[in-house]
């Protein structure tokens, strides 16, 4: 399949809000698109930093994200909301939401619907089509910036996927034999998140994005495994409470919420 580069000049021209002062750097090869973010962060809210490949691209807990070159959307979205530092992780839904509302304007769109595996994770039919990391810098008690990013595995065939993934991951290309053009996609991302964003500061609540996570929630409903320090817990998923925490039941009967980052969640089979 032949390659074709990102454009920030397509990109912009899609983008339809600007709520936001969007900054689109598109590069060829960066270790990360959050490292980058980083190193950028004396810069204005709205830098969206792109690249080609990531060739130390990472997710949650410092796992390794495979990030070939010319197929995915490796981005990363430099942020800065007047927030307290507890809200953070709920920006995590905030971004899923985005995703998922962007995909359902694609035309081929998939027989099952895109899923969010709480908190981060990007689904489709039970296999993982990207993810979310977000992260923030903080001096003396307050936020200097929260980097966000979104990793999509848009036009990977099976062959561009490590043996150990092929049966954990797949990607938009994979699930419907369609090619994306990923400038639409990330636009699309973008013109989303920054309407879910500001109602966000505005309201202090999750509100519309809780609810698109909720009607997308790949666990809300299922029996799941909760990981947190070497030990397992089974429960149901019951519900997403208002903070985008996770509402479950154990197997005692207990019912009690699961704050994003202090635990890890596996599907049971």
């Amino acid at each position: 399949m032949t390659q074709n580069l990102l454009s920030p000049t397509k990109i912009v021209g899609y983008l339809q809000n600007k709520m936001i002062d969007w900054k689109i750097h598109c590069l060829d090869t960066i270790d990360s698109t959050n490292n980058e973010c980083r190193r950028r962060a004396a810069e204005n809210e709205g830098t969206v930093i792109l690249s080609e490949e990531q060739t130390a691209g990472r997710g949650r807990q410092g796992r390794a994200w495979n990030s070939p070159k010319g197929k995915g959307v490796w981005m990363s979205l430099l942020l800065k909301p007047d927030l307290p530092t507890e809200t953070i992780p709920q920006l995590t839904l905030v971004g899923a939401a985005a995703v998922c509302k962007a995909m359902e304007k694609e035309e081929g769109y998939f027989p099952d619907k895109i899923k969010i595996k709480w908190p981060n994770d990007i689904f489709i039919r039970e296999k993982k089509a990207g993810g979310i990391l977000t992260e923030m810098q903080i001096s003396a008690g307050r936020i200097e910036s929260v980097i966000q990013g979104i990793g999509l595995n848009v036009n990977l065939a099976a062959e561009d996927f490590p043996d150990e993934l092929k049966a954990l991951a797949t990607s938009f290309l994979i699930e419907t034999g369609k090619v994306y053009e990923r400038e639409r996609i990330i636009a699309d991302i973008l013109n989303h998140f920054e309407i879910l964003y500001e109602k966000f500061l505005v309201g202090g609540e999750l509100g519309e994005a809780l609810h698109i996570c909720r009607q997308n929630s790949a666990v809300i409903g299922r029996q799941v495994r909760l990981m947190n320090n070497g030990t397992e817990t089974e429960a149901e998923v019951l519900d997403l409470g208002p903070r985008g925490e996770l509402i479950v039941k154990l197997g005692n009967g207990r019912i009690t919420s699961v704050i994003s980052g202090e635990i890890s969640l596996r599907i049971q089979s």
